[in-house]
């Protein structure tokens, strides 16, 4: 299978996770898709050392700079040195717990892909704005003002997470689903052009092994960030199958 055509697999573990869950973990059967699994990064070297050699390592956030005075930080060099060759940015716990703006999730690409990291850009609307009728105008401005004009389009991944579906349980309906992720799609072709047409564009909220396949299977669906379904190793496992 050419990689264009892989579904890509993303766990992000968030602030869990454990040695004995990676261990759990070493054995993680070959998958058509791509793996790639956001461990903190406590645990970032010990992935590499103890996940199948075909799973990808990524971080979960990176600071807007190369290096600096900036205690309890981690920079994309770092991440990089670490093992880690993606990494998750403006998810929307960054962007409402930590007040995360537009401006800066752009200098965090900026900076991730200077140093050879794929940016996992995370876009979406939350419960007011959807409620609101405000979701594409919401996706469409963290589109626009985070990706980079220049930056390239083979090493960038989307991922769409409807915020009031995190963890909550809910889905949206897979015909909203499909709507969003076609109107992400045509808004990239539209203002970068052809290069964007093949970006995958990943689906987080709520992703467990029950709906995996049925969400995969949308069109313009590149495959799934996974939260808390992540860190159950069977659930994973047959998310990952999907």
């Amino acid at each position: 299978m050419s990689e264009k055509s892989q579904k890509v697999i993303a766990a992000n573990w968030k602030m869990n996770g454990s040695l004995e869950l990676l261990h759990s973990l070493s054995s993680l059967p070959s998958s058509k898709n791509k793996i790639i699994i956001c461990p903190p990064t406590t645990l970032i070297c010990k992935s590499k050392e103890i996940l199948p050699r075909e799973v990808f390592i990524g971080g979960q956030n990176c600071n807007e700079n190369a290096s600096g005075p900036y205690t309890g930080e981690i920079s994309a060099a770092m991440l990089y040195e670490s093992g880690a060759r993606y990494v998750i940015l403006g998810h929307s716990e960054r962007r409402s717990i930590f007040k995360e703006s537009n401006k800066l999730i752009f200098n965090k690409l900026l900076c991730a892909t200077k140093f050879k990291l794929v940016p996992i850009l995370c876009v979406g609307e939350d419960l007011e704005e959807k409620n609101q009728g405000k979701a594409k105008e919401i996706i469409e401005s963290q589109l626009g003002q985070c990706i980079p004009k220049d930056i390239d389009f083979d090493d960038l991944i989307i991922a769409y997470e409807p915020v009031w579906a995190i963890g909550t349980g809910l889905t949206p309906k897979i015909e909203d689903i499909a709507e969003i992720h076609r109107f992400i799609r045509d808004f990239l072709i539209e203002n970068f052009g052809s290069k964007a047409s093949q970006v995958p564009i990943l689906y987080g909220g709520s992703a467990n092994e029950k709906n995996c396949a049925e969400i995969m299977s949308i069109s313009d669906v590149g495959g799934l960030l996974v939260g808390g379904a992540s860190l159950k190793k069977k659930e994973f496992i047959e998310i990952s199958k999907a």
